[in-house]
């Protein structure tokens, strides 16, 4: 027992010995060597001691990163492309750097907080970090982005270059923005729901990070309260703006009265609020209420009458209702002529519905189909010639 205790202590020693020489052992190794000489022995390093072996990674990494600010200023002036690895060293030299700070700000082992390092590592790394901006901005490699981004992010948020972002970081928004896009394009929808979000407050990034942090909300939705969270938090972003989305979507999920007061809460607030009626009209179509729909879609088009979705949808729920109406009026096939001239009437409105389409989009550029649906009203009509003309436009 006296030798294994024996053994314990002089293990013990030869690990503090080692870490009071941490630095010792890492000079003269290049920035990867260094590292690895670093990791291996922190477990067993006081905050103090990490903080030199940090500082040390800096003192390493250092020239090269100097030699790439150099590398990329003289670029950035003749207008000339750099490679994204060329930024490494800068990275690892922030990346180094804050956590040197972190552990620089820790009590000693007399119990103070007497930082060695912070001054001369912020003064000579803080013009380093805006050259990262333009780099994160220009790769399409998500992962390169997000490793120039984060670096920023780091080094914005560390206490290291409070003094020197005193008056603010005015390109944090970029970052988290690129931040959002590269996680977006990773499918992390969380961080990139989460670094959208912050970037919001960039008023040259909003619109965009708005779009991202939209989307990727959407993408976790998996139970209605999922969806109600998503609704709220749309509200909370932009009720005016996603009240048409909003309103659909509480349809969607049986929320019908609550997607009806939202929509009458905009017309009132807004008599022509032509999407409110847009989608009180989708809503009633969806319900195959075609009458309802109809009185929404045609207050829509009397707002705005070069809407063609909207016509067209008019004519989708006419000729449904026309249909309808002509099986509910048969019997065994057969229909009185009264009650044929009244299935034909609506007919006609909607062929009326489909020609303002068919003005509107000659060439189907926003809906593609109206021309069979023309044709079939037609042929229900018994106007094969009118049919026959679209057929010959189809080239069929």
């Amino acid at each position: 027992m006296k030798k294994i205790i024996f053994t314990a202590l002089v293990a013990a020693f030869a690990t503090t010995s080692f870490a009071q020489d941490i630095v010792k052992q890492m000079k003269g190794q290049s920035y990867s060597e260094a590292t690895a000489t670093l990791n291996g022995a922190l477990s067993g390093l006081s905050a103090e001691q990490k903080a030199k072996g940090y500082n040390q990674l800096v003192e390493i990494v250092f020239p090269d990163a100097s030699k790439a600010f150099e590398t990329i200023t003289l670029a950035n002036m003749q207008k000339t492309k750099v490679e994204v690895d060329t930024y490494t060293p800068i990275v690892n030299a922030l990346n180094e750097a804050v956590k040197c700070d972190e552990f620089d700000n820790q009590p000693n082992d007399k119990g103070k907080v007497a930082p060695k390092f912070r001054k001369k590592n912020a003064d000579r790394l803080a013009t380093f970090r805006n050259v990262l901006i333009n780099a994160a901005n220009e790769t399409t490699d998500p992962d390169k982005k997000l490793f120039l981004a984060n670096a920023y992010i780091n080094s914005s948020e560390s206490p290291l270059f409070a003094e020197a972002l005193k008056a603010g970081d005015p390109y944090i928004g970029y970052a988290q923005f690129f931040a959002a896009a590269a996680y977006y394009n990773k499918e992390n929808w969380t961080k990139a729901a989460d670094y959208a979000e912050k970037a919001l407050k960039c008023d040259d990034v909003k619109e965009n990070a708005e779009q991202y942090l939209v989307s990727a909300l959407t993408k976790n939705l998996k139970t209605k309260a999922d969806t109600i969270a998503y609704l709220k938090r749309l509200n909370d972003i932009n009720a005016d703006k996603y009240m048409g989305q909003i309103a659909s979507m509480y349809n969607a999920i049986g929320e019908k009265e609550l997607s009806e007061k939202i929509l009458n809460d905009a017309i009132a607030k807004d008599p022509n609020n032509k999407m409110a009626y847009a989608i009180k009209g989708e809503n009633a179509m969806n319900a195959k209420n075609y009458d309802e729909a109809i009185k929404s879609f045609k207050k829509t088009v009397e707002i705005d009458p070069s809407w063609v979705q909207v016509w067209f949808n008019l004519g989708v729920c006419a000729s449904s209702k026309g249909f309808d109406l002509n099986e509910s009026l048969s019997s065994n096939g057969r229909i009185s002529a009264e009650n044929d001239a009244k299935v034909k009437d609506v007919l006609k409105e909607a062929v009326g519905y489909y020609e303002k389409v068919r003005e509107l989009d000659p060439t189907r550029e926003k809906v593609s189909n109206w021309p069979y649906q023309l044709r079939m009203l037609y042929n229900a009509l018994g106007e094969t010639e009118k049919a026959n003309e679209i057929s010959k436009m189809l080239g069929e």
